[in-house]
């Protein structure tokens, strides 16, 4: 009898130990095919973490100091040099177009991306908020101090003299105008992105509210591709990660 239950524990240990096996192939297997299937990323070649044109800042990736490199400018806007051409190529463009533009915000220090931010939170505090909902408000339309890819004199807040002229102001509903959908559409042809896309995905990535003015440097064929694929930088440098990874 002992014997007999001895054989029915061997028995179902066996059996058990088979369906596992059977189960970690089938995984194996299946994890296999997926991979033979699913279609391989090619992203331009520039697309690389150490180009630092594609140098991510935002709340979760801070700068801890300023950075140093040469300044350029148009109508008192300093920016990172390295745009000016890029950048005089998209106005004179836009200009031709029957479009003319105006850079409204260029390069920001840490000391003056603070007084910014300051002044915004007065501003809704003199609006009526509480002093929470009015810091609130505030971070989802500018980035704390070291926070602000300003910093890096790559962005630049752009908008079409048709609404800049009458307003004054930078407003997600300029891109109800021709100026601005001409502005936002042919971006990538000289190496921008709109950095804070309308798409609600888009903001969960940023952290950001739309901003149809606020332009970002990272070279043609990454601008290309991030916009067909509408990506943004964070989502970007994931994927380059992953690239990286791979290799």
């Amino acid at each position: 009898m002992k014997r007999r239950n001895i054989w029915t524990v061997i028995v179902v240990v066996l059996v058990l130990l088979g369906l596992i096996l059977a189960g970690w192939f089938g995984y194996r297997s299946t994890t296999s095919q997926r991979s033979q299937t699913e279609p391989k990323v090619t992203l331009p070649k520039s697309a690389k973490l150490s180009n630092s044109n594609l140098i991510l800042v935002n709340k979760q990736h801070p700068l801890k100091k300023d950075l140093s490199f040469k300044k350029a400018e148009t109508d008192g806007i300093s920016y990172n040099q390295k745009i000016d051409q890029p950048l005089t190529r998209f106005l004179k463009a836009a200009q031709a177009a029957g479009y003319p533009a105006t850079v409204v915000s260029g390069y920001r220090s840490k000391a003056y991306q603070k007084k910014v931010f300051e002044q915004n939170y007065q501003e809704n505090l003199n609006q009526g908020m509480t002093p929470k909902k009015a810091k609130a408000e505030t971070k989802s339309v500018i980035q704390t101090p070291g926070s602000s890819e300003h910093a890096t004199g790559l962005a630049v807040d752009v908008m079409t003299n048709e609404y800049w002229n009458k307003h004054h102001s930078l407003e997600a509903n300029s891109d109800q105008t021709k100026g601005q959908q001409w502005l936002i559409q042919h971006a990538p042809d000289y190496g921008f992105v709109l950095r804070y896309p309308k798409a609600k995905s888009a903001q969960k990535q940023t952290g950001i509210a739309y901003e149809s003015w606020h332009f970002r440097y990272v070279g043609v064929a990454n601008a290309k591709y991030m916009t067909k694929h509408h990506l943004t930088l964070e989502e970007y440098h994931q994927m380059m990660a992953r690239q990286d990874s791979a290799k």
